[in-house]
């Protein structure tokens, strides 16, 4: 006997509106996985039906990193994750990103399947080093870098922006090949970004 198993994507048969509140993991649903702030801003559709490559990207990378992070630390703000081509193009951001989640071209159009996410905690009261740390010691991924992250710099309201300042970014390949666990801090330096070797505070 021979079985026949066929793959559905889920936006074959939902509507749009129910394509985006699907869940994705527990905690987190498809819908802020794809919002930009920065695309609405720019008049572009971003929350689209993202390709069935990116939505098994952006899956594998929630249940692998960012579900254990909400588990751990509670709710997660997710500042970026899935990018569209028009998007990427605005950002001036290479076709390579990984925020491309599969669509784009080099390493991510092969057999790997990545995807990654800027995220914070949304407790004020723990830092993006912490959840760069706690991250960097628990979980498996392809790149981590604390982004931006100068708790002494002045922000708008005249303060310190202490520990909330910056970003996580992190990847992960659910092929498992390219999981190298590549740890990185990204400051800028002259108005251009400098990436310094592991995860410094």
């Amino acid at each position: 006997m021979v079985i026949t198993l066929i793959l559905i994507n889920p936006s074959w048969i939902l509507s749009k509106d129910d394509y985006l509140k699907m869940h994705v993991s527990p905690n987190f649903k498809l819908k802020e996985l794809v919002h930009s702030n920065t695309a609405i801003r720019a008049g572009l559709a971003e929350t689209q039906h993202p390709p069935r490559s990116a939505l098994v990207a952006i899956t594998a990378l929630t249940h692998a990193v960012l579900q254990p992070a909400r588990d751990h630390f509670g709710p997660i703000v997710v500042n970026s994750c899935f990018r569209s081509k028009e998007l990427n193009e605005l950002l001036k951001s290479k076709p390579t990103s990984d925020h491309c989640c599969g669509w784009g071209d080099g390493e991510n159009s092969s057999d790997l399947v990545v995807a990654a996410a800027d995220i914070e905690v949304a407790d004020p009261k723990i830092s993006n080093y912490e959840l760069a740390i706690w991250i960097r010691d628990n979980l498996e991924y392809k790149a981590l870098i604390l982004e931006n992250y100068e708790p002494e710099r002045i922000g708008f309201d005249g303060r310190p922006e202490g520990g909330n300042s910056g970003w996580v970014h992190v990847s992960y390949d659910a092929s498992g090949k390219s999981n190298e666990m590549k740890n990185l801090t990204m400051r800028i330096v002259n108005k251009k970004a400098k990436y310094l070797e592991g995860i410094q505070e």
